[in-house]
């Protein structure tokens, strides 16, 4: 009994895990009958903080099933609050507004797999301006802290993307959660690739 429990645990997380990757439904063959069961997308996190930090959290639900390479267009709430926050919450100037747009919609962390290694946050929408152009998000990078700077601090000023607005609210750049020490930073070369917990 528990073997089959786990048995279809693994099954559904694998079906789950590739209706979530392809971003909408996703048709898979349905016991020995050989119809199609359609799942649908029901929930969407490209990049950690992004929608928790902009959007309202009614309006988390309706960004979820949406597909996030979406244009930018009337409707699509995702786009819309990160240009709102980043002015009326954030405080900072429209430049600001319009970088955090264009980097973090589509909300999906893309990679460039014709660069080199190793893979920076970011590196794809910045052009490498966090650390390399191949992208992706690397095991040790701290995106809530990276995120935070580019929304209150100054990380935007310092890549080169826009000018200095003077607006930063330092205390609000990070998430005050250090690294145990320098080998948080290691990657193992051995499965699971991450270092002891701490």
């Amino acid at each position: 009994m528990r073997q089959s429990i786990i048995s279809f645990v693994a099954v559904y997380a694998v079906v789950l895990c590739t209706s979530s990757c392809n971003g909408g439904s996703t048709s898979v063959p349905s016991g020995n009958s050989g119809a199609n069961a359609q799942f649908q997308q029901i929930e969407r996190l490209g990049r950690p903080a992004v929608k928790e930090l902009f959007q309202q959290f009614a309006n988390h639900d309706g960004t979820n099933k949406t597909s996030p390479w979406q244009a930018p267009v009337s409707g699509q709430t995702l786009y819309q609050e990160i240009g709102s926050f980043t002015t009326a919450v954030a405080g900072r100037d429209a430049a600001h507004a319009a970088t955090l747009q264009a980097i973090l919609i589509p909300d999906e962390i893309t990679a460039d797999l014709s660069k080199p290694a190793p893979a920076a946050y970011l590196g794809v929408e910045t052009g490498g301006a966090t650390g390399g152009t191949f992208g992706g998000r690397g095991l040790p990078d701290d995106v809530i802290d990276i995120s935070l700077g580019a929304v209150f601090g100054n990380t935007l000023t310092a890549l080169g993307l826009v000018p200095d607005d003077g607006k930063q609210s330092p205390c609000l750049t990070t998430d005050n959660v250090a690294q145990k020490n320098a080998q948080d930073n290691v990657t193992p070369a051995v499965f699971p690739y991450v270092g002891v917990p701490h």
